[in-house]
């Protein structure tokens, strides 16, 4: 459903300014992206996969065709060259959470573009066939667009866990709170965006978590990989926390085994008591 489909920009910007948004890793110099293509194909060759920005009809990879680019009720914008920067360089920082050549295991590709509108509504990221788009927009500041690609590379490649996991979605969804209203439309997902997140003891992380199973899913995978001891502390005292961190490190870990040395250095299997 394309209601799942996105990263709300406004979590990042939320996120850029709140300065509780930690992370002990590097940031890429300037002069390090002199040459936006080559740098993206670096980045691109790490983890197995292309990065390409540019005209939004190129934004597909074989065996697909220029027919499958668009995506239905999702339009596209062309990114400013000095935004793109800003976008690499979050997606630098995202990649150094997983181990060489792990992410192009789950896609094949990462498009960066100006404005993503999803059903006329603004977003972050939201994701194609095999590959995720994220949003590089000029109106927002530097810090934000590198934020929101970082956290877009976490949040929409999980996606690609869920979709392709019937076990883990039956799996998940049972630990929802019995009766619980999710949100049908994307208009009223991106409504709960920047609320107030329901009460840890029903499981959900955020109020944007709490809309859809697969957007619960989302926000776990993006907090495993940019802030593990959020959920480290949470697992300890929040037992359907516990379980569900479980089912993600689970689900990854059978994507690439190596993240389980990953998970163990971080804390997080312990947490989850695996």
């Amino acid at each position: 459903m394309i209601v799942s489909r996105r990263l709300l920009l406004g979590a990042a910007v939320v996120l850029a300014g709140s300065g509780s948004y930690l992370l002990g890793r590097s940031t890429p110099k300037e002069d390090a992206i002199a040459d936006p293509d080559s740098y993206a194909a670096k980045l691109g060759r790490q983890q197995g996969l292309t990065i390409g920005f540019g005209d939004p009809s190129t934004f597909y990879v074989p065996p697909y065709l220029p027919a499958d680019a668009p995506v239905e009720g999702v339009v596209l914008s062309a990114a400013d060259h000095t935004a793109v920067k800003d976008s690499l360089r979050g997606i630098a920082r995202a990649f150094e959470a997983y181990p060489e050549q792990c992410l192009g295991r789950i896609i094949k590709a990462i498009f960066i573009a100006g404005r993503i509108l999803i059903d006329g509504a603004e977003a972050g990221g939201t994701y194609g066939l095999d590959w995720i788009f994220l949003a590089a927009p000029s109106n927002v500041s530097a810090e934000t667009r590198q934020l929101t690609a970082e956290l877009g590379v976490h949040h929409e490649t999980s996606s690609f866990i869920w979709l392709r996991n019937d076990a883990l979605q039956r799996a998940f969804s049972a630990l929802e709170p019995a009766g619980w209203q999710f949100q049908n439309s994307a208009t009223d997902q991106i409504a709960r965006n920047g609320q107030t997140a329901p009460a840890v003891e029903t499981g959900f992380l955020s109020a944007y978590g709490a809309t859809t199973s697969e957007n619960d899913f989302n926000t776990y995978a993006e907090i495993v990989f940019s802030d593990p001891g959020r959920l480290i502390k949470l697992a300890e005292s929040v037992p359907v926390i516990a379980k569900k961190l479980a089912l993600t490190l689970d689900s990854y870990i059978a994507i690439d085994e190596r993240l389980r040395e990953t998970f163990a250095r971080s804390g997080l299997l312990k947490a989850a008591g695996r």
